[in-house]
Parts: C-alpha cells; sequence; structure tokens
C-alpha cells in the first residue's frame, strides 16, 4: 500500500462572503496524519478548473514544470507557472481563502464550490461549469462501458 494519498469522489461546499471555502473532510481525512496540518497549493488547471495539492505533492508537479521549462528552453514558462501558485493556509476548521483571481480564471461565482477527487489531487470547479461539461461528454458512457469490462473484469 502507498503512502502517497489520493483522493475519488465529490463533494461541495458554500464559498462565504470572506472568500473562503473549507475542504470537504472526506479529502482531508484521506491524507496521512502527518500531513493534515500542512497548507496547500492551488494552481490553475486545465479545463477551467483549479488544482489543489499538499506542498508534498507540488514538489514533483514542480520538478515536472522545470523540466519540461528546460527542453523546451522556454523559462517564460517556468516563470509563470510558478507566478500562477498560490500558497493556501487552511484554518482550524479547513478553510481557505480562495484567491480572487483564481476564482475568476475558473469562473466561479459562488455560493457553491465543487470538489472533485482525482486521484492525486482534489479538482475545484463552478459547479454549473462542471455539469456543462458533464453534459458536453456524450461519449464518456460508451467508453465507459469498454473501459469497465477491463477495468473491472467481467464475463
Amino acid at each position: 500500500m502507498s503512502d502517497r494519498p489520493f483522493y475519488y469522489g465529490s463533494a461541495e461546499n458554500k464559498l462565504n462572503a470572506k472568500g473562503q471555502v473549507a475542504i470537504p473532510a472526506r479529502f482531508r481525512s484521506a491524507l496521512p496524519e502527518a500531513d493534515r496540518t500542512q497548507n496547500y497549493v492551488l494552481i490553475r488547471g486545465e479545463d477551467s478548473c483549479l488544482y489543489l495539492y499538499t506542498h508534498t505533492q507540488f514538489e514533483s508537479i514542480k520538478d515536472n514544470a522545470r523540466r519540461f521549462a528546460i527542453d523546451t528552453g522556454n523559462s517564460a514558462f517556468f516563470r509563470s507557472f510558478m507566478a500562477e501558485a498560490y500558497a493556501v493556509d487552511l484554518d482550524t476548521q479547513g478553510r481557505f481563502v480562495l484567491p480572487a483571481a483564481l476564482q475568476q480564471a475558473a469562473g466561479i461565482r459562488g455560493p457553491g464550490v465543487l470538489f472533485i477527487g482525482v486521484d492525486d489531487r482534489i479538482e475545484i470547479w463552478e459547479p454549473s461549469l462542471y455539469q456543462e461539461r458533464r453534459t458536453g461528454e456524450d461519449q464518456y458512457e460508451e467508453v465507459r462501458k469498454v473501459a469497465a469490462r477491463n477495468i473491472f473484469g467481467g464475463i
């Protein structure tokens, strides 16, 4: 069994007037005990969402971004990538301030904020944008049927 946390499922929490939102308890409890008090890194992801990582997890993401910048000779990319990363501090209730720039980038209007566990990261979505995205995934069910036989086995 790996010590690396992984996340799955989804949960919605409310963005308060101060711009704070709590990481759902189901995701906080997925972390090893030693990591539950550490802070997180929030960065723009793909598909109009945000990615939330622990600092430990973000180390390898940062290293991948640096390697990409070196391999492509694009130091401006790495500079911009790091400038878009935000350290977020959790309070005792697991809340953090969702920076206004990232709310805007992800189209988060509140009050609902959707958290989705995607293996090594937590994605943060505007619920209506996620639903639009899901509605556009017409091929998902067909692919899921084929994948299910491979993933779960079957007769």
